[in-house]
């Protein structure tokens, strides 16, 4: 609305020179012209005030140009004045007005036991502010009012001066007068679809493709009105496939629904449920609709998952509710996948999401999940969002077809073409140029603007604001109708049409279907099939904006309490409308018609809504239901407690420790004060998750024990599974692998007297992981395969394929490559089939080292890049070192040094936010000495070694590396040693072993290592070059120089044929030293090997060779 506040100067001088009663009479006769002004622009006095007078446009009724008829009429009351002055010879020219304009949101209303409608709010305090600031005869206006007010409005800024409110600071700019427009005129018609050729015909042909067979993505960005629903519904329209089904759904502001209501609207609308079903009939009819529409059989196991998941998503209790979080949302996921690919089986799927910046985190999480599981199926996704839009969309992946879409406005020749559709060519001089510079090319805006003009060919103003010119729309709307809009503002930003009807009952109102149909003409409301959702966002913004807070408290009241009876109605949208009246309440006191309690109710609501989320996995929207309730003030300690505990829960599960660690602090020094043992529990819990995140073990181990302490002493077994789970895990990587065995153990045992089989089949594969770090394979198989078979039996895929890439990596340890690959391959594409992110990157990872064990270098550094890319995007850092593993050592291989060597101090970056992890350590010695870094290498792997031996984990592996490292410092009598306390029964420790014996003189052992490497099948390139340059060092010794010199030549054939830099640089300087010509001429350039390898082949030499510096 926009405020006018005028003041008269000279009246008081006037006082003292003129008689009292003759002094009254002019001010009422300059009093009641200016009045006639504010009328004749269709404002309105709210009150006279001494020698001032206050004015509103824009209420009752508003008006697209509301600013520029306060302006006018401001420019008007000067004229008027001054000729009420010329007509009184006493005034003699001493009355001359101030007037200052603001615009903004008001409250107006009667006020009880006056008849007045008055404004109120900080937009009058700042007009009133303006006015005496302005200069007689001047008028000032706000920043607000100059934005919007009309280019025939002459107006400058007056630079160093603001004016300042209670909640908004104005630039101040002066009214210089004001030009005359051009006459306009217009037909009335509809409005087509014009321009946009480009995006039509990209968007056609990936269309296309897609009915061929193809997937692909396309997101679809702009601007609110910039017309990005109606380009993807015209489109859509002419899919090129008869077979084609399209599923189409619409996010709703944030809060105002439940994080799967999108996606579950687009997929469950097509079973044509109805919301009034019991959970028999519910689940009856969606059995039948499955079979019928989504191709499954009768038999089919996955028909019942199918069956549960609508059950969950509809707010019944379901199989999914016994689940832990991250598996019923992965379940979820899986489901969802599942249907969407048997439907795809009957012809190409569309999946349509409009309004995607409103979308909860986990919906977007599920979105690149269809991407990478349904990509070799005929399945297109399609999302529209603002261009400002914070949300991780679209993929980054490599999805072989992503399309970014931006609309851009129109331009100049396309906005003619839509005038000239409107005007039917008959445009008024000037004023097609007049709409587009007003429009800014938005074609929302420029189409409403362009039949506003046609509609109303008199009319002198244009709408400066979209939004301004909705709400005069809105304010032109008869009674019914907009009872309707204002309903379906308040209910969201779409829903069923039965649920306006319901609404306008429970409030006593009349409800005619031709209300709603109205609406759709007026291009207000859209209405598909048995649904209706606002045409625009802006246009629900401005339609609730223009309800009183009395009236929407009321409201959300009665929309919650209406739903609470309805079976099927989400709990996060009773929650949302319960809390949003308690939140208005909270602002302006009780409400006649919504219950005194109603902060009470809301808070229960949304704890039921946290729950539900929790259960789902909705980490995000869990957080905010929390942070809601908490806010509007829960009824107890112990209920804000739970509430903090529920929050730092989901901060956990989103990984932010930060967020979770100070609400987790503050329940627990609650709890402790009140005795509540059952929080501080739990609170402890969560502390020590977050202590593991973040690499401190020592606070991990101490509050996951105490949490353990405590829900032993109070017989809590559920809770105390959960805790000794966590306390188990935090030991598996970095701590006693000996007491994660026995944690685990115990929690093992709950879940066998629970019958918790899924959680003992969990317990099952960490334990898994225990005896895999322990180096007893043969055990970790074991407890892998009867996991598997619990999984199995369970039909838990996700669980199955976990357990199954554990064992990739066994077969992996165990040299047997083909296995290890095709388990991969079957893991990594199960993932993708699951929608699953770590398992296929955790895969890509293990066949980087199988690539890099068999010398394909450009393989494993592309397989590891895959793998660093999706670790990244999870914020993965123990994946991340699983990456960068074999990636360092391809690009050592490739002679890549120096990204190699930031590869390396990457990962002991990783490494420190894990304490005492030595995965990270071990990784980076292997890249440090096989590149040569001598000295670092034996820092890194004797620390390494320690981690190992105090973890009880087994240090074989990286002790042969530590030997490698003191080889190349020269210092071999050690590393002969450490081959005394391991056993060395593998490759690597073959060939080191042969390697050290060599520099020290021993004659014999290394052939009989040599030979022992070569004679195993698994062997790597890089074991064997070792194990012959140690041997041929040996043959060169005793006199088999053509020994040597065959040895030499094999293993320079090998490395030349993997293309390992290092080693070919190594194989050939130890050529040159052992078997070089008297001049020298067939000497390697010693620059091309670092100092360590240098000091490998001098010691390899001896005192028979040509030195090597």
């Amino acid at each position: 609305m926009t405020v006018l506040f005028a003041d008269l100067v000279g009246y008081a001088a006037l006082t003292e020179r003129l008689d009292p009663e003759q002094v009254k009479r002019m001010i009422d006769g300059a009093f009641e012209a200016l009045q006639a002004d504010i009328n004749a622009f269709g404002g309105r006095v709210d009150k006279i005030l001494g020698d001032g007078i206050l004015a509103m446009f824009g209420a009752p009724v508003a008006h697209e140009d509301d600013p520029d008829r306060a302006i006018r009429t401001a420019l008007q009351m000067h004229h008027s004045l001054e000729r009420f002055s010329r007509t009184h010879a006493d005034l003699d020219g001493a009355l001359h007005l101030r007037i200052g304009v603001n615009t903004g949101e008001v409250l107006v209303g009667s006020i009880v036991g006056t008849d007045g409608y008055t404004a109120m709010g900080d937009v009058v305090n700042v007009a009133s502010r303006l006015q005496s600031l302005a200069p007689p005869g001047g008028i000032y206006i706000g920043d607000a009012t100059a934005m919007l007010a009309s280019d025939d409005i002459v107006r400058e800024a007056i630079e160093g001066v603001v004016v300042r409110g209670r909640e908004q600071t104005e630039r101040v700019w002066n009214v210089l007068g004001r030009r005359r427009p051009a006459i306009r005129s217009g037909n009335r018609h509809q409005v087509p679809f014009v321009g946009r050729a480009t995006q039509r015909e990209l968007l056609q042909s990936v269309m296309t493709m897609v009915a061929n067979g193809r997937s692909a993505t396309v997101s679809v960005t702009g601007e609110a009105g910039a017309g990005k629903t109606r380009l993807v519904s015209e489109l859509l329209d002419d899919f090129p496939s008869r077979e084609v089904t399209i599923f189409a759904g619409v996010c709703a502001p944030y809060g105002e629904s439940n994080v799967w209501t999108p996606i579950a609207s687009a997929l469950f609308r097509r079973l044509d449920l109805d919301a009034t079903m019991s959970q028999a009939r519910l689940r009856e009819v969606t059995r039948e609709r499955a079979v019928s529409r989504y191709g499954f059989f009768t038999d089919d196991p996955s028909l019942d998952h199918f069956v549960e998941a609508v059950l969950h998503l509809s707010g019944y209790p379901s199989v999914l509710d016994d689940m832990s979080p991250i598996e019923s949302r992965e379940t979820l996921f899986r489901l969802i996948v599942e249907g969407l690919r048997r439907r795809s089986r009957q012809g190409p799927v569309v999946l349509w999401l409009d309004d995607l910046q409103w979308a909860d985190p986990l919906l977007i999480e599920l979105l690149h999940r269809l991407t990478r599981s349904l990509v070799d199926r005929p399945f297109l996704l399609i999302t529209a969002q603002r261009d400002d839009a914070s949300a991780d969309w679209p993929p980054t992946s490599d999805h072989p077809i992503t399309i970014r879409m931006p609309i851009d406005p129109l331009t100049r020749a396309e906005a003619d073409e839509l005038l000239a559709e409107v005007f039917d060519g008959e445009l008024g001089l000037g004023l097609g140029e007049q709409l587009y510079e007003r429009s800014g090319g938005n074609a929302l805006f420029l189409t409403e603007l362009a039949v506003l003009s046609r509609e109303q060919p008199d009319s002198t103003e244009l709408p400066g604001s979209l939004r301004a010119l909705i709400a005069a729309r809105l304010d032109r709307l008869d009674h019914g109708p907009r009872a309707v809009l204002d309903n379906a503002a308040v209910l969201g930003a779409s829903g069923p049409i039965a649920s306006l009807h319901e609404f306008a009952d429970a409030l006593g109102q009349s409800y005619d279907p031709a209300f709603l149909h109205g609406l759709e003409d007026d291009g207000l409301l859209e209405l598909d099939d048995d649904r209706w959702h606002f045409r625009s966002d802006v246009v629900r913004e401005v339609a609730y904006g223009m309800l009183t807070k009395l009236v929407r408290a009321r409201r959300h009241a009665g929309v919650a309490s209406v739903m609470i009876g309805q079976p099927m109605a989400p709990i996060e949208l009773v929650a949302h409308h319960a809390a949003t009246s308690a939140e208005l309440v909270g602002e302006i006191g009780p409400v006649e018609g919504v219950m005194p309690n109603i902060k009470d109710h809301a808070v229960q609501l949304l704890l039921k809504a946290v729950r539900r989320s929790l259960d789902v996995g909705a980490f995000s929207q869990a957080s905010r239901h929390a942070t809601r309730a908490l806010e509007l003030g829960p009824d107890s300690d112990a209920v804000g407690r739970e509430l903090l505990l529920f929050r730092a829960e989901s901060a956990v599960g989103r990984r932010e420790p930060n967020a979770g660690r100070a609400d987790a602090e503050q329940s627990l020094e609650a709890s402790v004060a009140a005795g509540d043992e059952h929080h501080e529990g739990k609170a402890r819990r969560f502390l020590g998750q977050i202590a593991q995140m973040s690499g401190n073990l020592t606070e991990a181990r101490r509050e996951l024990s105490r949490s353990v302490d405590i829900f032993r002493e109070l017989g809590d077994d559920i809770e105390l599974a959960a805790s000794l789970r966590e306390r188990g895990f935090s030991e598996v990587f970095g701590g006693s692998l000996a007491d994660a065995d026995w944690l685990l153990g115990e929690a093992e045992a709950l879940s066998e007297q629970l019958n918790d089989r899924r959680g003992r089949a969990w317990v099952r594969q960490h334990q898994a992981w225990v005896a895999f770090l322990s180096g007893d394979l043969e055990l970790a198989e074991k407890r892998l395969l009867l996991a598997s078979g619990e999984f199995s039996e369970l039909g838990d895929r996700s669980g199955s394929n976990w357990a199954t890439g554990l064992l990739a990596y066994i077969r992996f340890f165990t040299m047997h490559f083909d296995e290890a690959e095709a388990l991969a391959h079957a893991v990594r594409g199960e993932g993708l089939e699951l929608g699953e992110r770590w398992s296929p990157a955790m895969m890509d990872s293990l066949l980087a080292s199988i690539r890099l064990w068999t010398g394909n270098f450009v393989e494993a550094e592309r397989l590891s890049r895959r793998a660093l890319v999706e670790f990244r995007s999870l914020d993965d850092k123990f994946g991340l070192v699983q990456a960068l593993a074999p990636r360092n050592r391809a690009l050592v291989a490739l002679g890549r040094d120096e990204e190699a060597e930031r590869g390396i101090e990457e990962v002991l970056s990783l490494g420190d936010a894990f304490g005492d992890l030595a995965f990270s350590v071990s990784a980076a010695a292997g890249a440090a000495v096989h590149l040569g870094l001598a000295d670092r290498a034996v820092v890194m792997s004797e620390l390494a070694v320690e981690r190992m031996s105090v973890m009880g984990a087994n240090a074989a592996e990286i002790s042969t590396t530590y030997a490698l490292a003191l080889c190349q410092v020269g210092r071999e009598e050690e590393a002969l040693a450490l081959f005394e306390t391991i056993e060395v029964d593998f490759p690597y420790a073959h060939a080191v072993r042969a390697l050290a014996a060599a520099i020290s003189g021993d004659d014999v052992s290394p052939l009989i290592d040599a030979a022992e490497v070569w004679s195993i099948t698994g062997s790597s390139y890089l074991d064997r070059a070792i194990a012959d340059v140690a041997a041929a060092a040996v043959e060169v010794r005793t006199g088999d120089v053509l020994g040597a010199d065959h040895r030499l030549s094999r293993t320079a054939t090998l490395v030349t044929e993997v293309g390992d830099q290092v080693a070919m640089n190594l194989v050939a300087q130890v050529r040159a030293a052992l078997l070089s010509s008297d001049d020298g001429s067939d000497r390697f350039p010693e620059s091309e090997l670092r100092v360590g390898w240098r000091r490998v082949v001098t010691g390899l030499a001896g005192r028979t060779a040509h030195p090597v510096s």
